[in-house]
């Protein structure tokens, strides 16, 4: 009987059972994760990367302090919901993007990278890995930094973000790109 359990335990590691699921389907892996919002409430998503990786316990309160300032407080309230993970490494950041386009995402649903140090480059590093595939699940823009300042994200990249979003969903709509003169104020 143990031999047995062995090996299926051994297999269920290897193959990716299903009774097994991902660590960011526990929302306590995300700094911000905005699932309540209803996707049509806000027509594209964030996926937030901050420069801190999590790599203790005692840092998450001000890496969520940190994501709730540069992001979050309804910065982008009717816009996009936001996707913020904690992650260590290359590894955990992959999980999570898998994670969010197989459970959060639609292919006609735009989504944008935020990234800021460390995590920016991480984040960076997968769009170059990814770019095709990315572009063809919607991502529309991505915004990186090296060095981590808050007040990164500025009124004038929420503006290109909205500008971004409008013209994904007139593009999805219309079959043709937005003229330029649409989105003079």
């Amino acid at each position: 009987m143990k031999k047995i359990v062995a090996i299926a335990l051994s297999a269920a590691v290897f193959s990716g059972c299903i009774w097994c699921t991902s660590p960011y389907h526990y929302v306590e892996n995300w700094l911000i994760r905005e699932d309540p919002v209803r996707p049509f409430a806000a027509p594209a998503d964030i996926f937030y990367v901050q420069s801190a990786l999590h790599l203790s316990m005692g840092n998450i309160p001000v890496m969520y302090a940190y994501a709730q300032s540069e992001v979050g407080n309804g910065r982008f309230a009717g816009l996009a919901r936001i996707f913020s993970p904690l992650i260590a490494n290359a590894d955990d950041l992959e999980r999570a993007i898998r994670w969010y386009l197989s459970n959060h995402h639609d292919d006609k649903r735009p989504f944008i990278f935020i990234g800021e140090g460390e995590g920016g480059r991480l984040l960076h590093e997968y769009e170059k890995d990814n770019e095709d595939d990315l572009k063809d699940d919607g991502l529309i823009a991505s915004f990186y930094t090296e060095t981590s300042h808050k007040g990164f994200v500025t009124d004038a990249m929420v503006k290109k973000i909205r500008e971004a979003v409008t013209r994904a969903h007139f593009r999805d709509v219309w079959g043709r790109e937005m003229p330029e003169t649409m989105l003079k104020e």
